[in-house]
């Protein structure tokens, strides 16, 4: 081509303006420039359908979204005035509304006065409708999560980089910052657990296998949760991941545990003392069927005595009054468990001290003393009252001497955990009720007798605590309860 050729150099600008014009065209892209002096706004290319026709800033103005107008404004002062450069996003309303990029540089003359804008303007809707999708998608994931108390997670195998989403996050009492590595994360299982959920993981790495498991959690708030986890492994591109979900099944593993303990409860306690009513009831008729029948016996020759008949009706009534106390107790239990406690700061001494005072009016010959720092819990009264009532009640039955001495002291672990702690010098709890309750189940040939501690174990559980159970010295029990400190200190 002749440099020197006006024909030849009329056609190149003529295919470079067919070119841009249509690179803009495709992309939804328009050139604009507002003069300041004369606010007349000229578009590039005029073909464009963005903007339709429009000659000055009111007119633009008119056109964007009314909820838009004043962050438009503001933008365009604020480089007018400051920066000298602008950038928003607003909604267009023509035939139908589409949102628009919008960026420019201002000009000044000679005297540092603006004279002119030169910007361009981009249709963004697919982009903004697809933001705006994901959007309303991570906010359902987010709702659903909450309302389940469930979470997700994923590891990736090569860099063991660990992602968690804020339910996951939520439900371990972690902030939403909070980012965990692999240890980390398995550090909150229970020691006693953590190494099912070790060998789940390891299984799942090598072989692929899904696992499912039920397991406690600490949380970093210290509150001990039953959680279900589940995980796969699956391929994304070359990398290997692991991901699954965790929920807190808490509620339901007491639930289970309440008919666990109650059904067993029903096969032992009720039927024993039942089959001991219904026997002493069916002797003491059978005496009184031969008094009637033979009325005019003398009184040497009754075939029973009156101590044996007072004895039977002592056993019926004993027993009858031993099923009742467990009904009360169930129902009691029941009432609080199946409510969500109403949450608040409850002071702790005083507490303790209404509850000891009333077990020494109750049994003269208990002493119950109370040491401790005056400090609040996050709880619920009426539960913390009914787990201190069983334990006293506990400690002063299981104590064979004619004083029962039992010390209750109250003190502050952390910042964020109160300890109160419950010692007996009765007889001890025996092994294997401990050993169920730190299990969390029973088995036919390892069970509890009652359902104190289960009891306890449920309130606290329930109260965001843990239980703890040790030997004292030289005899006896001590109880731990740890509860979360109140959230005014």
């Amino acid at each position: 081509m002749d440099p020197f050729d006006d024909g030849a150099l009329d056609n190149q600008w003529e295919d470079e303006h067919s070119i841009v014009e249509y690179a803009l065209q495709i992309t939804d892209t328009v050139i604009w420039v507002w003069d300041l002096e004369s606010d007349a706004i000229s578009l590039y290319p005029p073909s464009q359908t963005t903007f339709g026709d429009i000659d000055d800033f009111t007119e633009l103005l008119g056109h964007i979204h009314s909820a838009d107008q004043s962050e438009v404004i503001d933008a365009l002062e604020t480089a007018l005035g400051e920066t000298g450069t602008y950038l928003t996003e607003f909604r267009l309303v023509r035939d139908e509304v589409c949102w628009v990029r919008a960026k420019g540089i201002v000009e000044y003359d000679d005297t540092g006065s603006p004279t002119r804008v030169v910007g361009i303007s981009k249709d963004v809707t697919e982009r903004v409708q697809r933001e705006q999708a994901f959007t309303r998608l991570g906010e359902h994931v987010e709702e659903a999560e909450t309302i389940s108390d469930i979470g997700g997670w994923e590891l990736n195998l090569e860099t063991n980089e660990l992602l968690w989403t804020d339910g996951t996050k939520r439900i371990h009492d972690v902030s939403p910052e909070y980012e965990p590595s692999l240890g980390e994360a398995l550090s909150f299982y229970h020691p006693n657990d953590r190494p099912i959920l070790e060998q789940a993981i390891e299984e799942c790495r090598e072989s692929g296998e899904p696992y499912n498991v039920e397991i406690r959690l600490i949380t970093a708030e210290g509150r001990e949760r039953w959680v279900n986890c589940r995980g796969e492994r699956t391929q994304r591109g070359d990398s290997k991941i692991l991901r699954g979900v965790i929920r807190d099944v808490t509620e339901r593993k007491i639930r289970d545990q309440r008919l666990m303990v109650l059904n067993r409860i029903l096969r032992h306690n009720i039927r024993n003392s039942l089959g001991v009513v219904m026997g002493n009831a069916d002797l003491l008729r059978e005496d009184l069927d031969t008094l009637e029948q033979n009325d005019e016996l003398p009184v040497e020759e009754v075939p029973f005595s009156v101590a044996e008949a007072q004895s039977r009706a002592s056993k019926i009534k004993r027993n009858a009054e031993q099923l009742a106390e467990i009904a009360e107790r169930a129902r009691r239990l029941s009432r609080i468990l199946e409510r969500n406690p109403p949450m608040n700061d409850v002071p702790v001494l005083p507490l303790v001290k209404r509850v000891a005072s009333a077990f020494e009016a109750q049994y003269p010959t208990a002493s119950v003393r109370v040491e401790g720092r005056d400090v609040s819990v996050r709880g619920d009264t009426e539960s913390l009252k009914l787990a201190l009532d069983e334990l006293l009640e506990n400690a002063i039955h299981h104590t064979q001497t004619p004083r029962q001495d039992v010390e209750i002291t109250i003190s502050k672990k952390t910042n964020d955990r109160i300890e109160i702690t419950v010692a007996d010098t009765g007889t001890g709890i025996p092994n294997v009720e401990q050993e169920v309750l730190e299990r969390g189940f029973e088995e036919p040939l390892m069970h509890g007798h009652g359902m104190g501690l289960w009891m306890v174990n449920w309130l606290l559980v329930r109260l965001g605590g843990s239980i703890s159970i040790e030997a004292n010295d030289p005899t006896g029990t001590v109880v731990t309860l740890t509860l979360p400190a109140a959230r005014n200190g």
